[in-house]
């Protein structure tokens, strides 16, 4: 990492960022201010506050926090509005010039509206609509309050209930957010506004499920990016907010404690939250810890045809698709979540905050998955149609079993600062993030059966019902039959990425009825990713390494009853005795999965915002410089040799944007703007590294001259905030999209300039005749509707009293050109047509519940690339989740609670398209079966 590169090459700006504030310092009075409810003891971010007979207004931060800027002299009203709150007036005397501080905080006569009060599940209903409303963009916002009354397991799924979001999951739970139909990898996170590392091998996407649900105060998604955000993510940007001690009351404690049932395994899990906050008594500082520890057992079951399909020749005349393995999955998992926030804040005076935030988060995935595997491609086809098949003399049917644990810890630490210098703010932060992954000892154990060969035949009328039985041979069920040790591969992978990041920012406020401003500032990023893996196979073990010595217990699982191999064995005879094998270490993927990749990036930005009438505007423009290097490897296989190769690479970005927004009344707001934003290429596919076959005529290489997504957005929306705690409203989208990188093969005599792009005209590869590597080409557009509906019930009549209703439905188009498909519109890759949510709720004295439902529909799978033609794709099949909430308050302190997840049993279900009317195929069926929450909260 180089940031005394970057500080060096913007010292100058700083300069006269900091230079412009004492020059252009003026005299101004300034109101400031806190809104807080005393009845539930929390700030209450988002509420406007409003100068009468003047344009002075402004809305509270996070914490209730509030300045008006440029206040005429004389006695003053101030004027609140909260959504679910009665609107409140308080007078000020505001002196000529200098700082007079305005508290306001709303009690229970002011609280209780006609049909409801606002208590118990709305605070986080409140809180977050209000903070929607008070947004520069179009922002979707989830408080923490809100967040615990969804059953959700980490940050991805807390997010899951936005409209335009959806999930990608990995065994049953959510992982990456999939926002607004765009692949996961191109929707950006931070950490209270800083970048947050992720911990995923080779990924530029940031996994969220390594984050607990319970460490959040809130959770911000922008869907549009203004000049003073950074501008990765074309899809959209997540800033996930830490709690702070000015978030409630002077002193607050709590204690969470919950039991998880796992319906697929029997087992029962546990966890564990807590928080405690102090503010000093003259509340200019705050301390706030937060622990967390979550720990769960769980399974599933499956079995797969997955991409395993060719075109085959049936013995009676005609041509069909063929399975060529079909393969049998069942997985125990355990999955561990460890988590501290800890955060100290000051307040000194009126004009100065200070903070100091840290976080840590521990993910360990423990697996262990059992197969059987039939390799039907190794048999004889005797029989095949579109629907069925039979296959004869199969060899090499084997059981495997791996052992996984991956390890995820991400660090991050954030120290900022926001000052009032008469009609200046500035702000700014120094963030520093760690994300590290390992997966120490991760083993892979095989044994096929020797004793002779075996039949199968099947048959399907649709994915999910494919059926397959043993018509000859030994029984692939008895353990004695798998008498041949295959191999064991032994493998140590680990990662990491680094990310330092540092922010000035300055905001001139005019004086005048305009409320105009002017804003600019500088945004340094360093970020380096690395990889390393180490591959070991080892044979010919000893003859008590042997399937019958090892086999394990046959389970309950539902689709092939086989005896496992059993994991404690296999560790036990095989850990402290590796010189009894034959071992070799595999050099190639040793050496290419070894690279570290570094990129720099300074950028500036300039904006005004200015209003005029109920009409306001931002205008503006962001430069971002990036400077990449990255290093790794050129591995020759004839000679098995590795030597170190590197490549730098530098470009610029240019992201001009336009926003207007019109209040037509206080809870009437339309939008509409116009911007650029990026999304840098993976690094996984930059990382510089080469692989050269025997016969030096084929290449496989890395690009590190892959060039930037950039994307052109247009967004209008429309939003009405009902006076009963709720909100209409619907966004339109279009994004063009240029620069998509994909993977594909190259003929010298085809394809002459991409060789001299890649190779250059060094003569040492002039053997060289066709390449494999990432290039650009593709393009595409992707537009939408996002419909969203909230409200609570109670204004309309006594019978409604206590329901509310939660509705968002989102309409999905894109189209994508893709040079292996010239011919062809493909859908982005991981956008649903459809995506939506529904969930009803019942509040009435103590008692609350929910039912909530959310769903999208089919689409091309995520982590996998597109085929060579249609009949090629995978599908991940439509997918809908019901989760029910109960929970009970015994007492102002103590809450009790049930939850039931994924009470259908929705499965992960996987498909593959076919011709001429026949059946669609099997890709994958995954079960993970219902589990349930029971547990308590105590509250200070």
């Amino acid at each position: 990492m180089k940031p005394c590169s970057i500080i060096g090459g913007s010292c100058r700006l700083l300069t006269i960022l900091c230079l412009s504030a004492s020059v252009v310092y003026s005299q101004s009075a300034k109101i400031v201010g806190r809104v807080t409810d005393e009845v539930v003891d929390l700030a209450l971010g988002g509420a406007l506050v409003q100068v009468l007979n003047s344009e002075v207004k402004s809305y509270t931060d996070d914490q209730g926090n509030f300045v008006l800027a440029n206040v005429p002299a004389g006695e003053r009203a101030i004027r609140v509005s909260y959504l679910g709150y009665e609107t409140t007036e308080t007078f000020v005397e505001v002196p000529s010039s200098g700082t007079v501080r305005a508290d306001v905080a709303f009690s229970s006569d002011v609280v209780e509206l006609d049909a409801f009060q606002v208590q118990g599940a709305l605070v986080g209903t409140a809180r977050a609509l209000n903070s929607q409303r008070a947004a520069d963009s179009l922002s979707n916002i989830v408080a923490s309050d809100e967040i615990g009354n969804f059953p959700d397991q980490n940050a991805a799924e807390s997010l899951q209930r936005i409209p335009g979001v959806a999930l990608y999951r990995d065994q049953g739970e959510g992982r990456y957010v999939v926002l607004r139909g765009l692949n996961y990898t191109f929707t950006s996170v931070e950490l209270d506004g800083a970048s947050f590392a992720g911990a995923d091998l080779g990924e530029r996407a940031t996994a969220l499920d390594v984050v607990s649900s319970d460490m959040l105060s809130s959770i911000k998604v922008t869907k549009v990016p203004t000049p003073d955000m950074d501008a990765e993510g074309i899809a959209g940007k997540v800033n996930i907010k830490t709690k702070s001690p000015f978030d409630g009351d002077v002193y607050n404690s709590q204690v969470g404690l919950q039991m998880t049932y796992s319906d697929i395994t029997g087992d029962w899990s546990h966890k564990f939250n807590g928080e405690t906050s102090w503010i000093s008594d003259d509340g200019n500082w705050g301390f706030l810890v937060a622990p967390s520890f979550q720990s769960r057992e769980y399974g599933s079951h499956n079995y797969e045809v997955a991409d395993a399909w060719s075109e085959e020749d049936s013995p009676s005349g005609g041509e069909f698709y063929f399975p060529e393995e079909v393969q049998f999955r069942e997985y125990e998992i355990k999955r561990e979540r460890k988590g501290v926030t800890a955060t100290i804040e000051a307040r000194p005076n009126d004009e100065t905050k200070l903070y100091l935030r840290t976080n840590y988060n521990n993910f360990a995935d423990t697996e262990n998955r059992y197969r059987t595997i039939l390799p039907l491609e190794d048999g004889e086809i005797t029989a095949l149609s579109a629907e069925s098949g039979t296959v004869e003399n199969v060899e090499g049917v084997s059981r495997r079993l791996r052992q996984r644990e991956k390890d995820q810890e991400v660090f991050g630490v954030i120290a900022g600062f926001e000052k009032l210098v008469g009609s200046w703010t500035l702000d700014g932060f120094a963030g520093m993030s760690k994300g590290e992954e390992t997966r120490p000892n991760e083993t892979s154990t095989r044994f096929e059966r020797g004793d002779g060969d075996v039949s199968f035949n099947y048959s399907f009328t649709n994915p999910y019902d494919f059926t397959i039985n043993q018509t000859a041979g030994p029984s692939i069920s008895e353990a004695a039959t798998y008498n041949e040790f295959d191999k064991l591969e032994l493998a140590n992978e680990s990662g990491e990425e680094d990310s330092l990041d540092l922010a000035l920012n300055a905001r001139y406020d005019f004086a005048g009825d305009r409320q105009a401003y002017l804003k600019f500032g500088v945004r340094m990023r360093t970020k380096e990713k690395s990889s390393e893996i180490e591959l070991i196979e080892f044979e010919d073990g000893p003859d008590s390494f042997s399937f019958a010595n090892l086999a394990g217990e046959t389970t309950s699982y539902p689709f092939l009853r086989a005896p496992r191999i059993d994991a404690a064995k296999v560790n036990a005879a095989f850990f402290g005795n590796e010189t009894s094998f034959d071992s070799e270490r595999v050099i190639e993927d040793s050496t290419l999965d070894d690279w570290r990749s570094e990129e720099d990036i300074l950028a500036v930005y300039g904006m005004a915002g200015w209003t005029l009438g109920k009409s306001s505007f931002i205008a503006g423009a962001r430069f971002e410089q990036t400077d990449f290097e990255t290093n790794g490897f050129e591995y020759l296989e004839d000679s098995e040799t590795g030597s170190p190769i590197s490549a730098t690479r530098d470009y610029d970005n240019f992201l001009p944007s336009f926003q207007y927004r019109y209040n037509a009344t206080e809870n009437l707001v339309y939008r509409a703007s116009w911007s650029n934003s990026l999304a840098r290429p993976g690094f996984g596919d930059t990382a510089y590294r080469r692989f050269i076959n025997d016969d030096a005529d084929e290449m496989e290489i890395g690009n590190p001259n892959l060039e930037t997504l950039e994307s052109t957005n247009w967004d209008a929306s429309v939003e009405y905030y009902l006076p009963s705690l709720g909100v209409v409203s619907a966004a339109v989208f279009y994004k063009d999209i240029e620069n998509f990188a994909f993977e594909q093969s190259y003929e010298r005599s085809d394809s002459p300039e991409i060789f001299r792009e890649i190779l250059g005209t060094d003569p040492a590869f002039e053997s060289i005749e066709e390449i494999t590597t990432f290039s650009n080409g593709s393009k595409g557009d992707i537009k939408g509707l996002e419909l969203a509906y909230q409200q609570e019930l109670a204004l309309f009549g006594d019978a409604f009293k206590g329901f509310g209703v939660m509705a968002n439905v989102t309409f999905l188009d894109s189209e994508a050109t893709y040079p292996t498909r010239e011919d062809e519109n493909v859908p982005f890759i991981g956008q649903s047509d459809t995506v939506g949510n529904l969930a009803f709720t019942y509040e009435k004295g103590k008692f609350f519940s929910r039912v909530a439902m959310n769903w999208r529909s089919e689409r091309l799978r995520e982590d996998e690339a597109i085929g060579g033609d249609v009949f090629e794709d995978l599908y991940v099949d439509d997918f809908s989740q019901i989760d029910l909430t109960f929970r009970y308050r015994a007492s102002d302190h103590w809450t009790f609670y049930t939850e039931v997840l994924n009470i259908t049993d929705e499965p992960f279900r996987v498909f593959l398209k076919s011709p001429d009317g026949a059946p669609a195929r099997n890709g994958q069926v995954e079960e993970y079966g219902w589990s349930s929450n029971i547990g308590f909260r105590w509250h200070y």
